[in-house]
């Protein structure tokens, strides 16, 4: 790599790491890659500079120790919502996964279990016209499920709950 492909994966290396809002995370890296310019304008090699600042790791923890008044806390919130992301998500997998074998497994019955024959009625006669009435619901997914509606908009509430409080300011 060129020594300028080499000091720009370095100076993002740095930015990625660090834990600050996007305002003065653009202050900073622009005083550090000033502080880097000066240093190339002293004479000192890309190595050299690396060498002095360290590791992006250790340039970043600096700069952060730095301005750690501005720096991102983590708010113990966040795995709250992360949990309840979780579990529903979990449930509404689930609930379709034995949903959906239950229907595989009712699929291969030949028989009628005693609540769908009891919703069976057939009026008629011998030589006459026959009816067949059926009563209730005899497809899955028929009606409205409002559980799972429910547990659709907690997942998304938990995902965008955690999402929101993983960087808050600190105070």
């Amino acid at each position: 790599m060129t020594e300028d492909k080499v000091m720009k994966n370095y100076r993002n290396a740095v930015k990625r790491r660090l834990n600050l809002p996007k305002e003065v995370k653009e202050r900073v890296m622009s005083d550090f890659v000033c502080s880097i310019e000066a240093r190339r304008e002293a004479g000192m090699t890309d190595e050299a500079i690396i060498a002095e600042l360290g590791t992006p790791k250790k340039a970043a923890e600096d700069l952060n120790e730095q301005m750690k008044e501005f720096a991102y806390r983590k708010s113990p919130w966040r795995f709250a919502f992360l949990a309840l992301a979780v579990l529903t998500g979990g449930w509404l997998i689930l609930y379709r996964l034995f949903l959906m074998f239950g229907m595989y497994l009712d699929t291969l019955k030949i028989s009628f279990t005693p609540n769908q024959s009891a919703s069976i009625g057939i009026i008629g006669g011998a030589d006459g016209p026959t009816a067949i009435f059926v009563s209730g619901m005899t497809v899955y997914g028929s009606g409205f499920d409002w559980d799972v509606a429910i547990m659709a908009v907690l997942l998304i509430a938990g995902v965008l709950g955690f999402l929101r409080l993983r960087r808050c300011k600190q105070k």
